[in-house]
């Protein structure tokens, strides 16, 4: 079997949004995970694990999956820039997936970088 391409990857995604969306959070999940074994990872199918993950309350796993999307698609940026709605969101999932493994320590420094930037806004170029 071949690699989905863009549009079928996005199709699926859609789909397993759909699935969450009316509560079938089992089976987006089964979706979810059969295409991160079928294609190359990528920060929309990594995000996804991650928030179905968050949502089952599988912290730990939540958080391993935010770590291998923070190697996909990099967050830390040098100088003054402000977070995307979804760079904030992932900030948020980390540091509530910290806080509730106990992490207190590492929760407050995401934590510190979600406030530090301020509002979510298109990132600066400067």
């Amino acid at each position: 079997m071949s690699e989905p391409t863009s549009r079928e990857r996005d199709f699926l995604l859609l789909t397993v949004y759909v699935l969450a969306r009316q509560g079938y959070v089992a089976r987006a999940a089964v979706l979810l995970e059969a295409l991160h074994l079928a294609s190359a990872p990528t920060a929309e199918v990594t995000l996804g694990r991650a928030i179905l993950r968050f949502f089952k309350r599988d912290f730990s796993n939540a958080l391993t999956c935010l770590e291998e999307l923070d190697r996909i698609d990099p967050l830390e940026r040098f100088g003054h820039y402000r977070l995307t709605e979804r760079q904030r969101m992932r900030r948020y999932l980390k540091a509530r997936c910290l806080f509730e493994l106990n992490e207190v320590s590492r929760a407050r420094e995401v934590l510190d970088v979600y406030m530090r930037h301020g509002d979510a806004d298109t990132i600066d170029a400067e």
